[in-house]
């Protein structure tokens, strides 16, 4: 009884979908024979021939790629054909693409040295760090996805060295309901596949636990984490008017009374 086609074919191609940038690499075809002889196996890269083996009898090959670089992403086929007299063939493909990790965190661009306060209206940038390819990004307000109506995404910027520089901005004006508890964190993040995650974050807390509750901030100011409203510093933006009327009231009774 002879060996039908559907007996010969290519079981296994193994093409690295996401390897890292100047690592070697293997492919490997796996063939089931059937009882033939395999005659020969081609390798492709987008439909260009790249490598070619005559063989007796095998039940698998091996491509050794060395050092890839972005020129080695593509579509990678692996053709069989078997022996006289049958010469059953088969093929399969796989893709790979060469990854370039950014070597800096995600950078969050805008005024975010300032205090916000409800009213006040949001306009910041993230930008990646050049990679290949580009990296997603993602804005967060408090740990939830900001609305895509919130989000701006800029065309994607190629550089001569072939990286790519993803940039996303985000627009809004800030509400009551963006103050958690007295605190804001607008988060963005930068992922590529499954190899690469990380983040730049602005976050703003109620500075209750440092003053006394006439002189708060109005309209829900806040103070950046890294501010020290202990250390006698001036204070920027809307956190400057510290004194309400009713504190200056009661500063004023009391320098009358001291006068008697």
């Amino acid at each position: 009884m002879g060996c039908t086609a559907t007996e010969f074919h290519i079981s296994n191609l193994n093409v690295p979908a996401n390897p890292i940038r100047f690592t070697n690499q293997t492919l490997t075809c796996t063939v089931e024979l059937g009882g033939l002889k395999l005659y020969f196996i081609k390798w492709y890269h987008n439909d260009q021939e790249i490598f070619s083996i005559m063989v007796e009898e095998s039940t698998g090959e091996k491509l050794v790629l060395r050092e890839v670089d972005l020129s080695a992403s593509g579509t990678y086929t692996c053709e069989t054909n078997s022996a006289y007299p049958l010469f059953h063939s088969d093929k399969k493909n796989g893709t790979m693409t060469v990854v370039v990790l950014p070597e800096e965190q995600p950078n969050i661009e805008g005024a975010t040295t300032d205090h916000y306060a409800v009213g006040d209206k949001v306009d910041l940038n993230c930008t990646a760090a050049p990679s290949a390819p580009a990296a997603s990004l993602v804005w967060y307000i408090n740990n939830d996805t900001a609305p895509a109506e919130y989000t701006h995404e800029y065309d994607i910027k190629q550089q001569e060295d072939g990286l790519k520089v993803s940039r996303l901005g985000l627009t809004f004006e800030l509400a009551a309901k963006h103050f958690i508890n007295g605190e804001l964190k607008l988060k963005c993040t930068a992922t590529i596949a499954t190899l690469y995650h990380s983040s730049d974050e602005h976050s703003q807390q109620d500075p209750k636990s440092s003053y006394p509750a006439d002189v708060l901030p109005k309209g829900g100011s806040l103070v950046t984490s890294t501010a020290d409203p202990t250390s006698g510093a001036s204070l920027h933006g809307r956190n400057s008017r510290l004194l309400s009327p009713l504190h200056s009231l009661l500063l004023l009774l009391a320098s009358l009374h001291l006068l008697r």
